[in-house]
């Protein structure tokens, strides 16, 4: 029996609070284990991870929220016949790619350039078999609250990944294993984790999936019944990891026909591939925001149509402050995060240009928000798309011509398409841009924070780390005490901060 949501709001609360803390944990996991693993294993060896990591975190993504979360909402509309066509459209297409991966794993590699990966594709192969039944276990717990299984296997399936991949990378430095056999043991960890996590999770579930697929037929009418919109939560749920796939399909190969050697096209890329868990953690907060406020709107959407405008204009000024602000900070802390987190500070512009993803996605996801809370679900999909679609063309042709700076624009250009494109379509007023108060505030942070690194000693990865952390409270001080004190920015801003009343 479903819970009477209506009647359980404290219990909604507290498990909206356990996911998200758990989803959190889980991100923030995933951004940080490759930086111990690229400093065992090099960008070389970087390079060949990241190569199989996009099929590996899209899988993970759909597995941990996307799929879960149709599968919630269907179940507390108590439309079983929708749930069984959703869980016999996921095992169909689970199959189905498992298949295609089985079949063409390498063939697959061999286009990614990297054909010694091909062990690492066939694994995937055997990943997505788990993915409908560990996502149908998640969602139906999530639709009656009990939060405690999902949040559990969330960090269960990080922790036993991670440990995995770094065994890995142990055994590359004490074995002296090849960065593709590093790079195929790591990404088993994916396989292990997710069979514990089924098994976890089929143990600890008071549901039976018996019922959802005992009658295993389909048609294209139960495909119709799930509507538009599932398919463009779940498109934008791996967005940016499909930008990443494109990447480990097209960067190297493009550098090779540069003139690069093959060596030398594999370090590039793992140069490139270093600014992925930078922006990953970046997008951490906006996410954190995202979760916390978005309910808040979707209500006013239905019930106070001026106080939803109000409040959405207010939390579009927020973001982009809030985003501007820390992609600021972080270009002008870069080179030492870079040397810091990485060894050196190589591909330092082409990972500066990178940086632009975290002003532009979290926009981007404002948008797209906004779309589905006004049920203009079908525009949304149009113009990511198109970003696709740039992002596609302009990877191989942009790499070519100029190396991974290319390979960063030929992400930043697409997404800011997709930018102009939401705010061409969904206007907005833009007069906050026009805050001189903001950018002179943002500017005074990021010229305190350079003259700290120079008068600073610069000495050895300890002495990066003590610049960094000075030169990064020297400017985080600095920009909200002028805040406060300067009056930047509307008081009402303020509140939407998490930790604000």
């Amino acid at each position: 029996m479903r819970l009477n949501l209506e009647k359980q709001p404290h219990l909604l609360k507290q498990a909206s609070l356990l996911i998200t803390v758990s989803g959190l944990t889980s991100k923030i996991l995933a951004a940080i284990y490759r930086i111990p693993y690229q400093n065992l294993v090099g960008d070389r060896g970087f390079y060949a991870y990241q190569q199989v990591y996009p099929f590996l975190a899209i899988i993970s993504a759909l597995s941990l929220t996307a799929l879960p979360n149709l599968v919630a909402s269907l179940s507390q509309k108590k439309d079983e016949v929708q749930l069984t066509a959703f869980m016999k459209l996921q095992l169909l297409a689970s199959l189905g790619l498992s298949l295609v991966f089985f079949l063409g794993h390498q063939q697959i590699a061999e286009w990614m350039g990297a054909p010694k990966l091909g062990t690492a594709i066939y694994l995937t192969s055997l990943i997505l078999l788990t993915v409908p039944f560990i996502s149908f276990y998640r969602g139906l717990a999530q639709a009656d609250l009990n939060m405690g299984p999902t949040a559990i296997s969330q960090i269960l399936e990080q922790i036993i990944r991670v440990a995995i991949i770094m065994l890995a990378a142990i055994c590359y430095v004490r074995f002296d294993w090849s960065i593709y056999r590093t790079a195929t043991v790591a990404a088993s960890g994916n396989l292990v984790a997710s069979g514990i996590v089924l098994a976890y999770l089929a143990k600890h579930s008071s549901f039976s999936l018996r019922q959802y697929v005992k009658q295993f037929s389909f048609s294209l009418g139960d495909c119709r019944q799930l509507g538009q919109s599932s398919f463009v939560f779940i498109l934008f749920s791996i967005y940016l990891l499909l930008f990443q796939l494109l990447d480990s399909l097209f960067v190297k190969n493009s550098l090779v026909n540069a003139g690069y050697s093959n060596q030398l096209a594999e370090i590039s890329k793992g140069i490139f591939d270093r600014g992925q868990p930078l922006i990953q953690f970046g997008l951490i907060f906006s996410t954190a925001l995202f979760t916390s406020y978005l309910p808040k709107l979707t209500q006013l959407y239905h019930y106070n149509q001026k106080a939803y405008q109000t409040q959405n204009q207010d939390f579009l000024a927020f973001l982009f402050y809030f985003n501007v602000t820390l992609t600021a900070g972080f270009m002008s802390i870069l080179h030492l995060m870079n040397r810091v987190l990485f060894q050196d500070n190589k591909g330092w512009l082409a990972l500066v240009c990178y940086l632009l993803t975290i002003i532009l996605s979290s926009t981007i996801q404002f948008f797209h928000q906004k779309c589905f809370i006004e049920n203009r679900v079908g525009q949304s999909l149009a113009i990511l798309l198109i970003g696709l679609a740039c992002k596609l063309g302009l990877t191989p042709l942009l790499t070519y011509h100029y190396g991974i700076v290319g390979s960063s624009l030929s992400t930043v250009i697409p997404l800011f398409v997709v930018f102009s494109c939401y705010i061409l379509s969904m206007p907005m007023k833009w007069t906050f841009i026009c805050n001189g108060k903001f950018w002179l505030t943002v500017l005074l942070m990021v010229s305190l924070i350079t003259v700290c690194q120079a008068m600073l000693p610069f000495q050895g990865r300890l002495g990066a780390l003590i610049n960094l952390l000075l030169s990064t409270g020297v400017g985080f001080v600095s920009f909200w005490v002028t805040c406060r004190n300067s009056h930047v920015f509307d008081e009402k801003l303020w509140s939407f901060l998490p930790f604000k009343e």
